[in-house]
C-alpha cells in the first residue's frame, strides 16, 4: 500500500473530514487493512482568500514547508483538503515535482463530466477567492459544463456561513448553519442548477442527508481517489 499525505489545517475540521472519508472508502475489515496516512495539519497557514485578493501574507512558504514534511515522512501522494489552496498548486508542483498531487478541482470536474450531459448547469459555492479566480468555472467549462455562481447577496450569505463569527470555521457546525446553507442550495436549484458544488471544504459539513438538492462533495471525491492511489500497484 502507498502512503497518503494530507496537507491540512485549512481548516482543521476539513482535515478531519478528509481523513474520515478516506477511512470510510477503504475496503478494510480490520485495522491492518487500513491505509497508511500522514497528516500535516498547520492551522497557522495564512488565509488563502486574503492572500489571493491582495494584502495578505503569502501562504506558499507554509504550504511548501508542509509538503516537505510529508515528503520527509515518505508520503507518496498529497491531498489538500482546501479548495482555495489549489490556486497555489502549480507553484507547489514546481517546487516539489517528485511527488503525486491529487487535484481536487480537476477530479471533481472529471466526475461531473462522466455523470452529467454536456451543457448541464453546475452551481458553485465557495470562498470569494475560489470564485474570483475561477478554479471551478474553468474546470467545468473544460468539461463541457456550465457553471452557475451565486449572486452577490447569496454569496455574502455563503461567506458569512463559512467565516462569520458564528460560522463553520468558528466551530458552529450546527442546525442553524445547515438551514442557512440549505436555503442557498434551494435558491441555486431554483435557478436551474442540476447540482451544487460545495466548493469550500467546510461546506460539506453542513449538508444534511435529507437535503433534496444534489450536493457535490469534492472532499469525498478526493478521498476516493486517494484510496484508489494508495491501493494501486
Amino acid at each position: 500500500m502507498k502512503v497518503i499525505g494530507i496537507l491540512g489545517g485549512m481548516g482543521p475540521q476539513a482535515t478531519i473530514d478528509l481523513y474520515q472519508k478516506i477511512i470510510n472508502n477503504t475496503p478494510a475489515t480490520k485495522d491492518q487493512e487500513h491505509l497508511p496516512v500522514l497528516i500535516w495539519s498547520d492551522p497557522t497557514i495564512p488565509d488563502r482568500t486574503v492572500a489571493i485578493l491582495g494584502g495578505g501574507e503569502d501562504p506558499l512558504p507554509h504550504l511548501q514547508a508542509g509538503v516537505e514534511k510529508l515528503i520527509a515522512g515518505k508520503a507518496q501522494c498529497i491531498a489538500i483538503p482546501c479548495n482555495t489552496a489549489h490556486y497555489f498548486l502549480p507553484q507547489l508542483v514546481a517546487l516539489a515535482p517528485t511527488i503525486t498531487y491529487l487535484n481536487m478541482i480537476e477530479l471533481t470536474a472529471i466526475e461531473l463530466k462522466q455523470k452529467y450531459s454536456p451543457g448541464s448547469i453546475i452551481a458553485v459555492t465557495g470562498t470569494t477567492a475560489t470564485l474570483r479566480i475561477g478554479l471551478y468555472q474553468n474546470a467545468l467549462k473544460q468539461a463541457g459544463l456550465v457553471p452557475l455562481l451565486p449572486d452577490a447577496d447569496l454569496h455574502d450569505e455563503v461567506m458569512d456561513i463559512i467565516f462569520g463569527p458564528q460560522g463553520v470555521k468558528a466551530g458552529f457546525v450546527d442546525q442553524a448553519n445547515k438551514n442557512r446553507y440549505a436555503k442557498v442550495l434551494n435558491s441555486l436549484h431554483a435557478q436551474g442548477a442540476t447540482c451544487v458544488i460545495a466548493g469550500c471544504t467546510e461546506l460539506p459539513l453542513l449538508v444534511d442527508l435529507a437535503q433534496t438538492v444534489v450536493v457535490v462533495d469534492p472532499t469525498e471525491i478526493l478521498a476516493r481517489r486517494a484510496v484508489q492511489f494508495a491501493l494501486s500497484r
